[in-house]
């Protein structure tokens, strides 16, 4: 994959999605960035609004990364993380983090998976969780739909490899990020600093990883560095499931 490619990103706005732009194009991609909120334009990141969810935006953003240039790269990161079982999360949440989480990856990938075999061929991260291998309570949704994006990137993997197109999945541990802060103020309103350091004390390396450590493996992956690796999760979790059936996360 030659630079100055073009590489989508969803959840781009901010988090992992925000340091997995920043890094791509630092590494000289073109990125486009989508995100349900606006952001101004990068070095290198054009960003545009889009709900992953609506089949219309997603068509219209996909179109717009045409402009571009050759879009040879994608990186289905966009989520969200609702708290319940599943006899307590109402049906319209459940169905919400699903379609976030796991429809939305083959949803973008629909539209982008042509103009990458276009292009010759490329390569697609999914977006993980280490809660798609071992999870804790009350995450049912979040936790189903992680799992699912793993299974989905093995079928992809063995759908699109005749086209040039490798996909790997991307499972981290728990990442210093706003929505994790704002997770810890909802699990321990009275010290969302001591929620954030035990769990990062789950962790064999005693923290919580940073945004940029992810993105330093998905541009790898997106790289032509990792050109003979497909259908494969791969873990950035600082050891967190190294134990024995993995600790609560």
């Amino acid at each position: 994959m030659s630079k100055q490619s073009v590489v989508v990103v969803t959840g781009a706005g901010a988090g992992i999605g925000y340091a997995i732009s920043q890094r791509l194009a630092a590494a000289g991609y073109k990125v486009l960035g989508l995100d349900i909120s606006a952001r101004d334009a990068e070095a290198g990141i054009t960003f545009l609004q889009a709900d992953v969810t609506d089949e219309d935006q997603v068509a219209a953003a996909v179109a717009a990364a045409q402009q571009l240039g050759a879009v040879k790269g994608l990186v289905n990161n966009a989520g969200i993380e609702r708290h319940g079982s599943v006899v307590t999360m109402p049906a319209d949440e459940w169905a919400r983090v699903i379609d976030v989480n796991l429809n939305a990856h083959a949803r973008v990938s629909r539209h982008v998976i042509p103009l990458i075999s276009a292009a010759g061929g490329g390569s697609i991260v999914n977006m993980s969780s280490a809660q798609g291998l071992a999870t804790q309570q009350n995450v049912a949704a979040y936790a189903a739909a992680k799992g699912g994006v793993i299974a989905l990137t093995r079928a992809m993997a063995l759908d699109h490899a005749d086209q040039g197109i490798r996909v790997n999945a991307v499972s981290p541990g728990t990442v210093e990020t706003e929505l994790v802060r704002a997770n810890a103020a909802s699990f321990n309103p009275d010290d969302p600093a001591g929620q954030l350091a035990r769990w990062g004390s789950m962790h064999a390396l005693r923290r919580l990883a940073r945004p940029s450590e992810v993105a330093e493996l998905v541009e790898f992956l997106i790289s032509p560095r990792s050109s003979f690796m497909t259908g494969a999760n791969y873990l950035v979790d600082g050891g967190l499931l190294a134990s024995f059936g993995g600790p609560d996360l």
